[in-house]
């Protein structure tokens, strides 16, 4: 008797237990529904009348190991209303499948602990397309349990996903990160102006006005989508991309400096770190060697000097005292005569407010990058997707 009562705890709500059985591996559980009538799913009457029976099996989830099947004794109702004939719905059973939605859920989580599908595959003692179909349907139901309006700070960054068959490069992705709950909120194909104002899953999330900050990088496109998509919100533009915006310049000469002064081309030569490094985290010695260095070429040692007052200013404590030393430095960048110094200042001017938004709250694009970082792993643990769909629910499901 308490192994009735145990194995009717373990069925679906609607059914009742009857017998089991056991071959190797496997439970056989016999259950039929008991309910004084059923509602016709085209008429939406009662019926009272059974018509015939017949017996269904269902694969159900395992336990301990051991695989379930649930041998379901069926009723057929005769309608007498429409003169049609149905069969008896079960809960947790969709119509015409041959496995229960906790089946289902245990295909989802064996993926998540799986790097692939076909460990899953052989895990689940399924077939591959079963697997495939019920994974991403899992992800579509978790997904919209997640469904909230905007949070008060996002991130916008953009990575590639896969190669473009119509023409050269790449096609791209763009993730919108939620800062207030720590997760992904939303994944749009593409990082073109159209491609973000005109996607359905985007426009669907409501609360834009709830949007007060927005952290991106120096993106034009992202900085007149967000003026346009959330006219409330402050952007702040990345500390990282700021900061390392003149170090192609400063390798560049570097190069120039190690050829015409035949000096060491190895790429463990301890330039490259020290050129890009904050001077006061060098050692004294490292210092000297650097400052050796660049009295070879005056021009980089111009950027170079340029490139840590740039690092000194995001040390300040204070939005007026930040305000005053990067004015100070556009002042003095525009009495340079380098050309590449005069376009940094023209693209420091134009992102000014962007920039001194970030003494005012300290946000970085730090957590979007990490995201960013989560979504490669995804793609190479899934060797590539070929669906943006299937990428879109994996992704969300993933960074949730």
């Amino acid at each position: 008797m308490s192994m009735n009562i145990l194995t009717q705890g373990l069925l679906l709500p609607d059914l009742r237990f009857v017998k089991k059985e056991q071959k190797d591996n496997i439970f056989y559980i016999y259950c039929d529904k008991v309910s004084g009538f059923e509602v016709c799913p085209h008429c939406a009457q009662k019926c009272f009348s059974v018509y015939d029976h017949v017996t269904v099996t269902i694969k159900d989830e395992p336990i301990r190991n051991r695989f379930v099947y649930l041998k379901i004794r069926k009723r057929r109702f005769h309608c007498k209303t429409c003169n049609k004939i149905f069969r008896e719905p079960v809960g947790g059973i969709y119509k015409g499948f041959r496995t229960s939605e906790r089946f289902r859920r245990y295909i989802r989580m064996l993926a998540s602990e799986c790097h692939n599908l076909k460990q899953v595959t052989k895990k689940a003692k399924c077939s591959s397309w079963l697997v495939y179909t019920a994974f991403y349907q899992q992800l579509e139901i978790e997904n919209k349990k997640n469904q909230y309006p905007w949070p008060k700070t996002i991130g916008i960054d953009e990575h590639s996903f896969i190669r473009n068959v119509q023409g050269a490069g790449r096609d791209f992705v763009t993730v919108f990160i939620d800062y207030t709950n720590k997760k992904m909120r939303e994944v749009v194909l593409g990082k073109s102006l159209h491609d973000l104002t005109t996607n359905s899953n985007l426009n669907s999330i409501q609360g834009r006005e709830n949007v007060q900050n927005v952290v991106l990088d120096l993106s034009p496109t992202f900085r007149s989508f967000v003026q346009s998509y959330f006219p409330r919100a402050k952007m702040i533009a990345d500390k990282f991309h700021v900061v390392k915006l003149m170090h192609p310049l400063l390798h560049q000469y570097r190069k120039q400096v190690i050829h015409e002064n035949e000096l060491s081309k190895k790429r463990n030569n301890p330039v490259v770190r020290l050129l890009v490094t904050y001077r006061k985290k060098l050692r004294v010695a490292q210092r000297w060697a650097l400052d050796q260095f660049l009295d070879l070429n005056h021009e980089i040692k111009e950027v170079y000097w340029y490139q840590q007052r740039l690092y000194s200013m995001y040390r300040i404590k204070g939005y007026n005292h930040a305000r005053r030393a990067l004015q100070t430095l556009l002042d003095d960048m525009g009495r340079s005569k380098i050309k590449a110094v005069q376009s940094y200042r023209q693209t420091f001017k134009k992102w000014y407010w962007e920039i001194l938004n970030y003494f005012s709250t300290r946000l970085n694009n730090g957590r979007t990058e990490g995201y960013n970082r989560k979504a490669k792993l995804v793609q190479r643990n899934a060797y590539g997707f070929r669906s943006f769909k299937n990428y879109r629910l994996k992704l969300l499901y993933s960074c949730r």
